[in-house]
């Protein structure tokens, strides 16, 4: 065990048992202050994973009942909540996509349409990895383009060093990571965000008003477009063309067309399954999102286009046991009030909604280099929900506002999973993804400015923040 992890693993539990053993401070009951004791320790080892994540949220949970937080059978009621099967959904669809070999198809097709020039193979990496995030998780994307960007690299004898090279890696990254941004299908971190909301509500009395797909797709799709065009030119600026020739990378990607022949029976019926089930998530509306995934989930197994075994293999499964947890834990911090008084003590004097805002996506997009976004989500919206209440920030932009910001991952290997790949490779250095900080800065700006005008419009959100 690494020391930072060696000393964050015994800091966790003692942080916690501190908070459990101190005075209570007024206006915190003792339930809120045992469930501040859980998210303490739960914290601490999100950030340095002396433990893999979801094992810190299924201790997170089983806290709760056990130092009073929570009774037992409401904090395992939290974690089966109907987020965790739309996660596992998005995750088996992925699969099939991939398994099938439909994922593949959609890349090398798109690919050599968008290819004319330097310029447009670059813009084309990019549009697509990040089109591709409508309907398959973004990190999915990333486990299929990187090979075929690879191949380019190779096909087209570029060096480490070169500007096109990693133009090529970063234009893939930065796709899926402006992507992850753009529907329900794209990441799971939105659906954590929005369970978090809707029990943010239940707890504070107020009447349900879940976000539906559409809904959430229509506040989202923009932001994620707008860093996408703001990734494209910030990497146009910083990796200028060299003037190579393309020739013979266009040659590759025409003879990996050919080779994949026409469509094949469980590419149509995986396409069709995929396509039905979004119709589906839209007409039957946020409520149904859960169900509506494990159904078609199950389609795809009788169908016989994913087996047990490929499932067993390629979900991974500890994401939605984190997110189950983390949920728990969310909820519990809402119903003890925990949140709402840790708000009312964190919160600046003369803090208005735009400045409460800023200050909670700033907050989501820096912790989002270094933590899972996931994690972010966790720690972030709990406390950022009832902060925009005193701060009289409407509910609903926040509950966009901290997953798209946890979404702003442009800089370090650490930030995702897409970003962990190309530096995998060995072509790109820290100072390589430095211009990211600009696209995180322009991404944010653009959220901001969107949350205050469009959303309102689109009747997403409350009126001007200003």
């Amino acid at each position: 065990m690494k020391p930072t992890a060696f000393v964050s693993a015994i800091a966790g539990p003692l942080l916690c048992a501190a908070l459990v053993l101190a005075p209570c401070p007024e206006g915190l009951t003792s339930a809120g202050q045992s469930a501040l004791a859980v998210l303490s320790l739960c914290v601490v080892w999100w950030l340095f994973t002396p433990v893999a994540l979801p094992v810190t949220s299924l201790v997170g949970l089983a806290l709760l009942p056990v130092l009073g937080a929570l009774p037992a059978a409401e904090a395992l009621a939290m974690f089966g909540n109907q987020a965790v099967f739309f996660v596992i959904g998005v995750f088996l669809v992925a699969v099939v996509m991939y398994r099938t070999g439909l994922s593949s198809r959609l890349t090398l097709v798109g690919l050599r349409r968008f290819s004319g020039s330097e310029n447009a193979l670059c813009y084309g990496v990019m549009l697509l990895s990040w089109a591709m995030c409508c309907v398959i998780v973004s990190h999915a994307v990333a486990a299929i383009m990187l090979p075929v960007v690879l191949e380019l690299i190779r096909t087209l004898d570029l060096s480490p060093r070169s500007r096109t090279a990693r133009r090529l890696l970063l234009s893939m990254a930065w796709g899926t990571v402006a992507g992850s941004n753009l529907t329900l299908l794209s990441s799971a971190r939105a659906t954590l965000a929005l369970e978090l909301y809707d029990n943010y509500r239940s707890a504070s009395g107020m009447d349900p008003d879940p976000i539906g797909f559409v809904a959430y797709m229509a506040g989202s799709a923009p932001v994620s477009l707008a860093s996408m065009l703001v990734g494209l030119a910030v990497l146009r600026i910083a990796l200028p063309p060299e003037g190579i020739n393309i020739a013979p990378a266009l040659e590759r990607l025409d003879q990996k067309v050919k080779d994949l022949g026409p469509l094949s029976g469980q590419e149509k019926l995986t396409g069709i399954t995929v396509l039905a089930m979004v119709a589906t998530m839209v007409v039957a509306g946020p409520s149904w999102l859960g169900i509506v995934a494990l159904v078609f989930s199950g389609a795809l197994f009788l169908f016989q286009v994913l087996s047990w075994e490929d499932a067993e293999r390629e979900v991974n499964w500890g994401v939605a046991l984190m997110y189950g947890g983390a949920i728990a834990i969310g909820g519990a911090l809402y119903r003890t009030g925990a949140t709402a008084w840790l708000a009312s003590t964190l919160l600046p004097d003369q803090v208005g909604p735009t400045g409460a805002l800023l200050l909670v996506g700033l907050m989501s997009a820096a912790f989002t280099e270094v933590v899972s976004n996931a994690a972010v989500i966790a720690v972030v919206l709990p406390v950022a929900l009832p902060l925009g209440a005193e701060a009289g920030l409407d509910g609903h932009t926040l509950a966009w506002t901290v997953p798209l910001s946890a979404g702003f991952a442009f800089v370090l290997p650490t930030s995702t999973p897409a970003m962990a790949m190309v530096f995998g490779t060995g072509y790109l250095r820290i100072r390589d993804t430095l211009p990211g900080l600009v696209v995180t800065l322009l991404s944010l700006g653009a959220l901001l400015m969107l949350s205050r005008y469009l959303w309102p419009l689109l009747g997403l959100a409350a009126g001007s923040h200003g």
